[in-house]
């Protein structure tokens, strides 16, 4: 079979469906039901989800079920503030090996993104981020960003889509781009600490006020509950 018409393989498939939200944190992944829609066997997906597991982007459970890892609020607060240390740490080694056709096609990338729709946006910022890693030269920092950049895609979704950070963000990588055609590495790696920093408050902010907003509808839930079993005794 030619490489055009080859099938992806499961866990590149899962992976994208969960980075692009398609797949929700908390999800179960039922073997069964993945194995008819690709059309393979349950080995296949058994193992991808292993493989999935492993990068962290799925766990399984005590009863041996697989779920898209959902993170708590605590988690996605550490693994973007380990974003921020590990991006700006790339740095110097982005400004390094920039040549001015990388420029030119990060600025080419960049401006592309203007007034984009959400949707379209966040694909882009993901490719943008990832050739930001492949630039810097340094492999294991790359493995490690781009790990962390897939665990909290999810959530980085909410930032643009909820929180409408989009044009902050946006306004962020033009002084990125200016940051590199300068080779001011100071600059960059403060603003890629920024970059994560900001979203990571927003983030917080936004989950602080939907646990403060739940609490009463839930309780509220729970009062509904005990008065249905109370009236079915």
């Amino acid at each position: 079979m030619e490489a055009s018409t080859a099938r992806p393989p499961i866990a590149d498939v899962l992976r994208e469906g969960i980075r692009q939200g398609l797949l929700q944190p908390g999800q179960p992944l039922i073997q069964t039901a993945i194995a008819e829609a690709m059309g393979v066997s349950r080995i296949p997906v058994r193992e991808a989800l292993y493989t999935l597991a492993a990068e962290g982007v799925v766990t399984f459970g005590e009863d041996g079920g697989a779920r898209v890892t959902a993170l708590a609020p605590a988690e996605v607060d550490e693994l973007w503030t380990l974003r921020a240390l590990v991006e700006a740490e790339m740095a110097p080694g982005i400004v390094r090996n920039a040549t001015e056709r990388d420029v030119a096609a990060l600025r080419a990338l960049v401006g592309a993104m203007d007034d984009l729709d959400p949707a379209t946006w966040s694909e882009r910022n993901y490719a943008l981020h990832l050739e930001l890693y492949r630039l810097s030269g340094l492999r294991h920092f790359a493995d490690t960003a781009e790990r962390v950049l897939n665990l909290i895609e999810p959530y980085s979704r909410v930032v643009v889509t909820v929180l409408h950070e989009q044009t902050d963000a946006q306004a962020e990588h033009h002084q990125m781009v200016d940051a590199i055609e300068a080779r001011d590495e100071t600059a960059l790696a403060d603003l890629l600490r920024h970059h994560s920093h900001r979203a990571r408050q927003a983030l917080l902010e936004y989950a602080t006020e939907r646990e403060r907003v739940a609490e009463p509808r839930e309780t509220a839930q729970e009062a509904a509950r005990a008065l249905a079993r109370h009236l079915g005794a």
